[in-house]
């Protein structure tokens, strides 16, 4: 079965759909900043609120419909506390959890069609419920003909075609978005997701992620990377070792078991510090459903799925990082500023204020913080809320992709940890990989 190219109606009816829910959204926005600005009623912060929620949930209910990149674009705007406020935030991140899978005749006839043999003869057995389904793949549980257990990961035969019609239709709806609303460019998100849903569709190209990530750890047990099959894989289908365990965020699970959270999140913010600082190379996908927990006789083995979306950061970055780090140090803002620049963050204009607003809220939360002695759970919450509005509404700023992803990674060890109510020196673990007790051993690129 090759894939199968979307009818002009289909592509019509899937423009028509997103333009409608976009241009809802849009719509509600301008008249509820028409009441702000003219009638200006003492409950608008409430309303917003509700317009915002309102909002989201009726994108939600189009990403589910139309699955493909708008599902994936939509779960990409759920990580993005930096564009959009905390409503959509909430309601999209559902998204990770609510794919309704597709049938096991179309995912098997991929399969087929893909290593050119029967199911039956490649599979000792494979189960017809998946196991996990995302915006561009599910996963099924299977036994080789040889007995080993895997996991089948299929790519619906339908989402490059829904891929390249949805990024037109994205593409000509942020630009219209950007000419309206000057201080509002989603273009960028556009450009990422150009970048990256290409990448994360060519199954080859994650099974060599995945052994690259996989090296970093030959000689750490405790971090496991599970192994592919590649005399059973291609573009659209990949196999790889099945690998039970408890998802990082069941906290009772992994009690019950008898595991050591506070060993969890040491060894997460380890294996993480080990790709973004000493490799520059990242599993950037971090939602709970991607890492699971192992007992094993000598403690927990953490294990890192699906390896679609990974990262290269630029050569400079660490040392971008340890001068912004310094500069906070000694409590210079305009340096934190300077280094933040480096480090990718764009300004429109030749004005560099914008970076500098940032740079001064970060210095004052790190000495709220250092004269706490610790961060309480009313302060980490301010300083999650308030940093991402800042940078909301400043136009003048810009965060780049790779921070982005790296937001997200420190979002995950930094909520797990609450969860977790781990007792962790997490700053500890940091501190060797980032002022270089780690020495670099990135190597060349894959």
């Amino acid at each position: 079965m090759s894939e199968r190219s979307l009818r002009a109606s289909e592509r019509l009816y899937r423009a028509q759909r997103i333009g409608a829910t976009f241009g809802r959204t849009y719509l509600g926005i301008r008249a509820t900043r028409f009441i702000a600005r003219r009638l200006r009623p003492t409950d608008m912060q409430e309303r917003w609120s509700r317009l915002h929620r309102a909002n989201a949930s009726s994108i939600y209910e189009t990403a589910v419909e139309l699955r493909g990149l708008i599902l994936k674009a939509c779960q990409f705007l759920g990580t993005r506390a930096d564009v959009l406020p905390a409503e959509y935030v909430e309601v999209l991140s559902r998204l990770h959890d609510r794919v309704p899978p597709k049938a096991f005749g179309i995912v098997a006839a991929t399969i087929e069609s893909e290593l050119g043999r029967p199911v039956r003869e490649l599979f000792a057995n494979i189960e017809r419920e998946p196991i996990a389904a995302a915006s561009l793949a599910q996963v099924h549980r299977a036994t080789r003909l040889d007995g080993r257990e895997v996991a089948v990961k299929i790519q619906y035969p339908e989402i490059a075609s829904l891929v390249r019609a949805d990024l037109a239709s994205l593409r000509l709806l942020f630009r219209t978005v950007s000419f309206l609303e000057r201080d509002f460019d989603l273009m960028p998100l556009v450009e990422e997701l150009q970048q990256s849903v290409p990448r994360e569709l060519d199954f080859e190209n994650e099974g060599r992620n995945a052994e690259r990530i996989a090296s970093f750890f030959a000689d750490t047990p405790e971090v496991h990377v599970p192994g592919i099959h590649w005399d059973l894989s291609s573009r659209r289908v990949l196999v790889m070792d099945f690998e039970p365990g408890i998802k990082v965020t069941d906290v009772g699970a992994l009690r019950a078991a008898g595991i050591d959270v506070d060993r969890v999140a040491s060894l997460l913010v380890s294996a993480y510090c080990e790709q973004i600082l000493a490799r520059g190379f990242f599993h950037a996908d971090p939602h709970p459903g991607n890492l699971l927990v192992q007992p094993t006789p000598d403690g927990p083995r953490l294990v890192f799925l699906d390896f679609g979306l990974a990262k290269e950061l630029p050569e400079s970055f660490r040392a971008s990082v340890l001068d912004f780090a310094a500069a906070l140090l000694r409590g210079d803002p305009e340096a934190m500023a300077d280094a933040m620049g480096r480090l990718g963050f764009e300004t429109r204009g030749d004005t560099d204020s914008g970076l500098l607003d940032i740079a001064r809220f970060v210095l004052d939360a790190a000495q709220r913080v250092r004269a706490q002695a610790t961060v309480d759970r009313e302060l980490a919450d301010r300083l999650r809320e308030e940093l991402p509005r800042r940078i909301r509404e400043n136009p003048l700023v810009r965060v780049p992709s790779h921070l982005v992803l790296v937001g997200r990674v420190v979002g995950l060890l930094s909520g797990l940890t609450r969860s977790l109510e781990t007792r962790a020196d997490l700053v500890r673990a940091i501190l060797p990989y980032a002022f270089g007790a780690t020495r670099s051993r990135r190597p060349p690129s894959a």
